[in-house]
């Protein structure tokens, strides 16, 4: 079990390469988009719009068939056709696109009304249209990289389009005097050359045979999953959509900042942890320990993205204003710590619904997503006209941590895992503890109240020794790596066979 675990680390280590590199140009270019000399609060307002609804475009166009593609790949029984069923996909996925994009290209004015209450916005609107239906491509191609365990190909793929569009949307800001238009375009040419970097690698791996019989199958496994992605999509972000149209685009402006520093811990941990866990998960359907294979990976991932909650809230205030010189930006630094728990229980909720998975009840899943997305829309209805962009974050978390309930015990019901829930309850108090404490810090002088919250941060791991979080095992492995590591003599020695081993 162990070896799966530290197995799952060193690829989710490689993922998160990857995932920095396509997903973090938000990050990246937080100085950037915050400058109002080239992007207004509003403007940056807009475009977290934008982001989201390419989102919910993805999540509906996609029609979950990376899910059932998946499920299908490691199926005993369609081996030999693992290279027509991906050909199938790709056909099915291109068509649907295709005419997603001519029903839709036509109305783009209607659409930019519909959101934004005018049509100025009905040219990037059609640029978010194509990018979204060709990054669906690439997700499906990238896919069959993660079941293949490709993970360097995927990591080195995504930091070519990171470039590409990185230093294209300095470009076309900077230079060029463009705004969003300019944002979209990048992105737009970014994708179109990352589609033609993976073409020999899609060659390589199809079979040009369409398995219509299969195909249907998958698309009646993957129905209820497709209703749960768009549905989990809205869920993600009704919260902005909602702040539009009570409280407008500055308000969203100022909190798609705090949401952007807090996604930080989504896009390189939990989507990372994701990348390596999923295909291993599968495998371990049939294993005898996978219970309590299931159970170590919660409690591990529990821990892990706990640290790194507790480091990305304590800091979030110094990372806001070294990232936007606008002091109107700075507000958000204090929702950091409320979204990052949000993220928290989200992958506790991704652990807890592998047992839904195992017995194929994803209707089951898809019912709760809704029931979830219902509970969100509804608090921040009530929340945001009173709390404003705190109301959205605490109407985010709560709805989160309600969603986590209901999976875990829908998939205890079905399929009992000895999770250990005691454990990741110490884990949830002490990393609230430490993170209030940071607050009171704040007002200090900056290098106290840097010392001091890397204290508190590296406390964590220590406060939950006399709780007896550690079981015997754990502390000796704990011990092991320790010693391995310590010797910064042996540092480049230990990276190549952290990185390189099997």
């Amino acid at each position: 079990m162990f070896e799966d675990i530290k197995h799952a680390i060193r690829k989710s280590a490689v993922y998160s390469l990857g995932n920095m590199s396509t997903k973090l140009i938000g990050l990246i270019l937080i100085p950037l988009y915050t400058n109002q000399k080239y992007l207004t609060v509003a403007d940056y307002g807009a475009l977290g719009i934008l982001e989201i609804t390419s989102q919910v475009i993805i999540a509906v166009l996609s029609l979950a068939i990376a899910s059932s593609f998946t499920r299908w790949f490691w199926d005993a029984d369609y081996i030999k056709k693992q290279k027509s069923i991906f050909f199938t996909t790709l056909v099915v996925l291109t068509g649907v696109s295709l005419l997603a994009l001519s029903a839709t290209i036509p109305v783009s004015e209607g659409i930019s009304r519909l959101i934004f209450g005018e049509t100025s916005y009905a040219y990037v609107i059609v640029l978010v249209l194509i990018t979204s239906v060709i990054q669906i491509l690439i997700l499906q191609i990238q896919t069959l990289q993660k079941l293949q365990s490709k993970a360097l190909m995927y990591s080195l793929v995504n930091i070519v389009k990171l470039t590409i569009s990185l230093l294209l949307t300095i470009y076309f800001i900077v230079y060029r005097g463009k705004k969003l238009d300019g944002i979209y375009e990048a992105q737009l040419i970014g994708s179109v050359i990352t589609l033609l970097v993976l073409i020999p690698f899609t060659i390589r791996n199809c079979v040009a045979r369409f398995e219509t019989r299969i195909l249907l199958e998958m698309l009646k496994f993957s129905y209820p999953l497709m209703l749960a992605s768009i549905s989990g999509v809205l869920f993600t972000v009704i919260d902005r959509y909602a702040l539009n149209y009570i409280e407008g685009l500055d308000k969203v402006g100022v909190y798609n900042l705090g949401y952007k520093i807090a996604s930080a811990l989504k896009i390189i941990v939990v989507a990372s942890v994701q990348l390596a866990l999923s295909p291993i998960l599968m495998k371990k359907i049939n294993d005898p320990d996978n219970r309590r294979f299931y159970s170590k990976v919660m409690t591990y991932t529990g821990f892990v993205l706990m640290f790194c909650v507790i480091g990305l809230s304590l800091f979030s205030l110094e990372a806001i204003k070294v990232a936007a010189k606008d002091q109107i930006y700075w507000e958000s630094a204090n929702l950091v710590a409320i979204l990052s728990f949000s993220f928290f229980f989200g992958m506790m909720k991704e652990n807890a619904i592998i047992g839904l998975h195992v017995v194929k009840k994803t209707k089951i899943t898809g019912s709760l997503i809704v029931l979830a997305s219902l509970i969100n829309l509804g608090l921040n209805v009530l929340l945001i006209p009173r709390f404003s962009i705190y109301g959205a974050s605490v109407a985010t978390l709560i709805s989160q941590i309600l969603f986590f309930i209901m999976v875990y015990r829908s998939s205890q019901r079905l399929y009992p895992i000895p999770y250990e829930m005691r454990k990741l309850i110490q884990v949830v108090l002490a990393g609230t503890a430490l993170i209030v404490a940071g607050f009171f810090v704040n007002p200090m002088n900056l290098g106290i109240r840097l010392v001091i919250k890397s204290l508190l941060l590296f406390s964590f791991p220590f406060i939950l020794i006399p709780l007896r979080f550690y079981d015997r095992v754990e502390l000796e492995t704990i011990r092991k790596i320790f010693r391995n590591w310590k010797s910064i003599s042996r540092l480049q020695s230990n990276l190549k066979r952290f990185f390189l081993r099997k």
